[in-house]
């Protein structure tokens, strides 16, 4: 990700474009190949050294900024070691025998001395205590290795990383997909799971619409949220023909319209995007064991209200029937879509779907009666197997289920 000193964009009009780069330009794909190089080379280095090896690159260059975008994003995907529990300590204890030579010495001693009676006080050899004393700063550690990227891929994850910069300050954000192929959308909506996004999806004729909504009046969410919104961004150049808008701060006074499209030069690195599982979902499908429901991690949207769908989780299976039950979770960020969900299965009863919520989105009045809800699962960070499998048996077999 780009820090905002980096992002270039322009404003008119009130819409916000970012100033992307072709991947085919020869003097930007001769910076890419340098600095890829460079990165490959310094196995071994300190952070320091390698930063300002790509550093002096970077600023040779005729454009510096775009330049210094290709370094952050390299050292991103820089995996550097981590220092051994008691490097404080020990950096601690060998200044206390320094300190403690250098008192047995006469002020007139020469360094050549000092340095003699220190060598042979301290455990191991001089240059290799000298070497160890900061390892545990994050300059001094050494590359292990990085997530490896061909200089054109990494002009791409420039141009994405431009879009993805204003979305950190985004509220809401809207995607219409045209005519999209029904795996392609599943791609996406995999992804916004993942993300940990909840959205308002609408089919309209053969398009798609997606509304995702911020986390409203919760600043201290903010950033979190923004991240999510720009993870999300990096999948959706997999459906073929597509808009985008969001608002964003241009500046810390005044908000604009983002706005993206197909004609934009993104590309997408998630090309399997509906095969990824996350973490969480994976250690759940791990621990779920039960004789009457099967899981099921890649789910159909579901229809919800009077013309929405809704995005679940998951879905469970029940293995005699063949009927199903979904799982919609709402995170702290998801006050006003949890609201609605919740007006719909008022107005529109649904027994087929359970809405877990994150107790960090409830108030003490409220837990006490989502608690009791027939329909809903509170959870902390993430639903535990137990409690799915105690709901479940409380549903029995649901009647069956429609997906559009």
């Amino acid at each position: 990700m780009l820090t905002r000193d980096l992002l270039l964009f322009r404003v008119r009009e009130g819409k916000l474009r970012p100033s992307f780069i072709k991947r085919e330009d020869p003097e930007l794909l001769a910076l890419a190949t340098e600095l890829v190089a460079e990165v490959e080379r310094a196995q071994g280095q300190t952070r320091d050294d390698l930063e300002e090896t790509l550093a002096l690159r970077a600023g040779a260059f005729t454009r510096p900024k775009i330049a210094r975008g290709l370094v952050k994003l390299l050292l991103d995907r820089a995996l550097f070691d981590e220092a051994t529990e008691g490097v404080a300590q020990a950096r601690w204890e060998r200044f206390q025998t320094a300190a403690r030579v250098l008192r047995t010495l006469p002020a007139e001693a020469p360094v050549e001395l000092y340095e003699a009676r220190l060598a042979e006080a301290l455990p191991a050899p001089l240059e290799e205590v000298r070497e160890a004393l900061y390892v545990d700063l994050p300059g001094h550690r050494r590359l292990l290795g990085w997530e490896a990227l061909t200089p054109p891929e990494l002009l791409d994850r420039y141009n994405l990383a431009l879009a993805q910069g204003p979305l950190m300050g985004a509220r809401r954000l809207t995607l219409r997909a045209r005519a999209p192929a029904l795996l392609r959308v599943r791609k996406v909506l995999r992804w916004l799971k993942f993300c940990r996004l909840v959205a308002e999806v609408r089919r309209e004729g053969d398009d798609w619409a997606l509304e995702v909504e911020g986390p409203g009046a919760l600043l201290s969410l903010q950033k979190k949220y923004g991240l999510q919104l720009a993870s999300f961004l990096s999948v959706v150049p997999v459906l073929e023909r597509w808009e985008l808008a969001a608002e964003v701060d241009a500046s810390a006074r005044r908000r604009v319209m983002l706005v993206l499209d197909q004609r934009d030069p993104l590309v997408s690195p998630h090309p399997a995007a509906l095969g990824h599982i996350p973490p969480e979902v994976a250690t759940l499908a791990q621990a779920f064991e039960d004789a009457e429901w099967a899981l099921d991690l890649t789910p159909l949207p579901r229809h919800m209200g009077a013309s929405g769908l809704c995005v679940p989780d998951l879905t469970f299976r029940h293995q005699k029937t063949g009927q199903e039950v979904a799982l919609e979770l709402f995170h702290a960020w998801h006050a006003g879509p949890l609201a609605r969900r919740l007006e719909e299965l008022r107005s529109r009863p649904d027994p087929q779907l359970l809405l877990g919520v994150d107790r960090a989105l409830t108030r003490t009045g409220e837990r006490e009666e989502l608690e009791a809800h027939p329909q809903v699962v509170l959870f902390n960070g993430f639903p535990s197997a137990r409690k799915l499998r105690e709901r479940l048996a409380r549903l029995g077999a649901p009647p069956s289920s429609a997906a559009p």
